[in-house]
């Protein structure tokens, strides 16, 4: 079987984490928690980042800080039409208008000119958008509109961490970007997300909304400016003072040991995923429509492609014990907990990925002759 996604927490992982476990007898977050914080946000070029319990909690947090911020002159929010439900259901969640915009033609980001045409009519004050399967949006036109339009800008780059463009990774381009470690992902912290920014205001919002709501872990200065804001002046309150109705999305030091292992392999395994990248599009752009964009190099989580023919694909893949995928889950506006709320509205570009995409693996583990394989049963099916 050639599955989508395959262990990367190895065998040495595994016994320095039991090494570790058996050395201490907390276990929740704390000073490796902090550490693996630091030790990301200089892998990826960021000032803070902030570990959680989940890429979809990254993006739950982050819109909630917006929220508490006051930085939103309104609640309206541009979001791509392909993404994941939960980059779009914080919006919801929080009773705000989520508005689609539909899917470039090519690296299935932002359609920029949809999506300036949006911004012109709704004038909304954040958009969110997603680096799919590793390859960037049309990032200059993307900020040259934010900048026009007054709209601050939020990367969900779950599934692209390690690409780049022009020597500059994503998930360094916008206010703030979203992370996930999830099994099957470019590393693993067997569950886990991240949320980077350089902006000092919103990390001390996330750090006080992760853990309850409470000051205890943010920094010395923040901690100050807020208790006088409040006239707060008991020491004895301040470990349980509030100041946010917030969540408990921590993740565990446990997890965090594990990412800062994760960490020291990670350019090894986008380089292989690139690699592998490159390989099925030199095979396949002649005969499908593949992903293209300026990516480089691309973290792929996955090699997608679009042909009428893709049940036939489907069921040849799988019969050849290939595992593939809709290309995510197709457009969002397809799915009950979107169209059940919401009117639909044209979205061509991403209606023919819901109807005819799907997405092959292509992790780092993945060979040649695999690569290869994949690709003549989609050749021989199209």
């Amino acid at each position: 079987m050639i599955k989508l996604a395959e262990k990367i927490i190895d065998d040495k992982d595994i016994s320095s984490l039991v090494d570790w476990l058996n050395s201490g007898d907390r276990y929740t977050k704390g000073e490796q928690t902090v550490a693996f914080e630091e030790e990301w946000s200089s892998w990826l070029g960021g000032k803070h980042s902030v570990f959680v319990n989940s890429g979809s909690s990254a993006n739950l947090l982050v819109v909630l800080a917006l929220l508490y911020s006051g930085r939103l002159r309104n609640q309206k929010v541009i979001v791509p039409a392909i993404s994941w439900v939960t980059t779009v259901s914080p919006m919801i969640q929080f009773g705000m208008t989520p508005i689609l915009c539909d899917a470039d033609k090519d690296d299935l980001g932002l359609d920029v000119d949809h999506f300036e045409k949006l911004c012109e009519q709704h004038r909304p004050a954040l958009a969110i958008l997603v680096h799919v399967l590793g390859h960037s949006n049309k990032m200059k036109r993307i900020l040259q509109i934010c900048e026009k339009y007054d709209i601050l800008l939020v990367e969900d780059t779950c599934e692209a961490y390690g690409s780049a463009i022009d020597n500059k990774k994503l998930g360094t381009f916008g206010l703030a970007s979203t992370h996930s470690f999830f099994y099957g992902h470019a590393m693993s912290t067997i569950e886990g997300g991240m949320v980077t920014t350089d902006d000092n205001e919103l990390y001390n919002i996330m750090i006080s909304l992760r853990s309850h709501g409470w000051l205890r872990d943010n920094d010395s200065e923040y901690k100050e400016k807020t208790f006088m804001k409040y006239e707060m002046n008991d020491p004895f309150l301040e470990n349980y003072y509030f100041v946010f109705p917030g969540l408990n999305i921590r993740n565990t030091d446990l997890s965090a040991y594990v990412g800062r292992n994760q960490l020291k392999k990670i350019d090894s395994y986008v380089t292989n995923r690139s690699k592998n990248y490159d390989r099925f599009a030199n095979k396949l752009k002649n005969h499908v429509w593949i992903q293209q964009s300026d990516t480089s190099p691309v973290s792929s989580l996955a090699f997608g492609l679009i042909h009428k023919n893709r049940a036939k694909i489907a069921k040849a893949l799988v019969e050849n014990n290939i595992e593939c995928r809709p290309l995510i889950c197709g457009s969002i506006q397809e799915h009950p907990f979107w169209y059940t709320r919401y009117e639909k509205v044209d979205l061509p570009n991403a209606t023919k990925v819901h109807k005819e995409g799907l997405y092959v693996p292509c992790h780092q583990n993945l060979g040649d002759k695999q690569v290869d394989f994949i690709s003549e049963i989609i050749l021989d099916n199209v």
